[in-house]
């Protein structure tokens, strides 16, 4: 099936001409040829994408800035052709023999607010989810697996695993309906929560917005089991720098025991303050709610987490990689993540990037800089430090194997035409 993918491109290639063109000369497809090769991107797999984009480099010229904004609108117009799409009201099946079952909730708007439902091992319903309304488009996923951290359950036969399938419920309603991409958010409760902040997390890239109520973080105990939490598992805590984060913990749960939460909270307080730009959190605590929900019920905390819109493209970031298909995160690329790195990521006056490694690796190999305003002037010589160390000097080309890279975000704000490689 790859090698009959290649053959395809190629024969593309035969149609418009570009092998008499050259390598390099060849104007940006458009029409039906871009049409065939967003599909097949966003189709192939891992070595088909990587293959594709090392064609485009080879065989489209710098692209021209005046004729992008008709190529990105085209792109995304096709895009959002390509794949499923959600259904309608009430309940429905992602994948076929019924299976990745979830329920939808209001009309399409431009608001997405996914929620999670509880349970464990065995049990889990996406009807049972205690939110919903304000006039938002609510989506509810049921965890394919049902097991204590079903939202984080690895693949299973042809099955994705349960965070990819809420990532690509998410992507198929930017495909369905006229999402803000900058109006996503995540809550659950229970289990939820577990999910909300882990997925939430991950993806903080994604999200305006999480909720975490009666659920935590995975912690990591001292030899005290149960008494002591002296750190969460990574990928979790960096990863919040710029997005909305609501806990809500009843100091007599018994089924999320406080220290839990207490001590994310606590670490989140010591990034902080290492990081005072970024992170926006609040922790509400009370006594006597048991593992209900907060007392004056979930509407109030989902419309403070709704007041906040993501910022696609900040000045600044962290990021903690887990997952090794999690690839774009913000205004990077990393073609092969190294799980549990911790960079920070700097857009400085004058045109600068600075990349800061906190846990002493200092091999990005595979990082790509997504450059493009407003952080970064393409006209002028952009610089690249890693741990205050130049790795990069020079002007940088728009490139049709950039777009290739960043469209399967079906995101215009995270859709972008240069990069500089490391």
């Amino acid at each position: 099936m790859r090698r009959a993918m290649v053959l395809q491109i190629l024969l593309i290639g035969v149609l418009l001409g570009q092998s008499s063109a050259g390598a390099g000369d060849a104007k940006p497809p458009s029409g039906k040829a871009l049409r065939t090769i967003v599909e097949q991107y966003l189709d192939g797999d891992y070595q088909t994408r990587v293959k594709m984009r090392e064609e485009a480099d080879a065989t489209y010229a710098s692209l021209n800035a005046s004729a992008l904004k008709k190529l990105r609108k085209d792109l995304l117009k096709y895009a959002r052709k390509t794949g499923p799409k959600i259904g309608g009201s009430g309940t429905n099946h992602f994948y076929e023999a019924k299976e990745g079952r979830y329920i939808v909730a209001g009309k399409p708007s431009k608001t997405l607010f996914v929620g999670l439902h509880g349970g464990g091992e065995g049990s889990g319903d996406a009807g049972s989810v205690p939110m919903g309304g304000g006039g938002w488009w609510w989506i509810y996923p049921e965890v394919l697996d049902k097991t204590e951290r079903g939202w984080t359950s690895p693949p299973r036969g042809d099955l994705p695993g349960t965070e990819r399938f809420v990532m690509d419920l998410i992507d198929a309603a930017k495909r369905t309906g006229k999402v803000d991409p900058n109006r996503i958010y995540i809550c659950g409760h229970s289990m939820g929560g577990f999910g909300a902040w882990h997925l939430g997390a991950h993806h903080a890239d994604v999200f305006a917005g999480l909720g975490a109520f009666a659920g935590a973080p995975v912690p990591i105990w001292d030899n005290e089991q149960d008494k002591n939490v002296i750190a969460i598992q990574p990928g979790v805590l960096p990863n919040l720098f710029n997005v909305r984060l609501h806990v809500y913990q009843s100091l007599d749960d018994p089924n999320v025991p406080p220290a839990e939460n207490q001590g994310a909270i606590r670490d989140l307080k010591t990034l902080e303050e290492q990081f005072p730009d970024g992170f926006d959190f609040r922790y509400h605590e009370v006594d006597g709610r048991g593992h209900g929900g907060p007392p004056g019920g979930f509407p109030s905390d989902l419309k403070w987490l709704y007041e906040r819109k993501r910022e696609p493209r900040p000045e600044a970031f962290l990021w903690q990689p887990v997952l090794s298909w999690k690839r774009q995160f913000y205004w990077v690329y990393w073609d092969r993540p190294e799980e549990q790195a911790l960079i920070e990521v700097r857009a400085q006056e004058g045109n600068v990037c600075d990349i800061t490694v906190h846990n002493g690796m200092d091999d990005l190999t595979g990082l790509s800089i997504l450059v493009g305003e407003p952080l970064f002037d393409l006209e002028k010589e952009i610089v690249v430090r890693v741990n205050e160390e130049e790795r990069f000097r020079g002007k940088v080309e728009r490139t049709f194997s950039t777009l290739l890279m960043t469209l399967p975000r079906f995101d215009p704000d995270l859709l972008f035409d240069a990069r500089v490689d490391l």
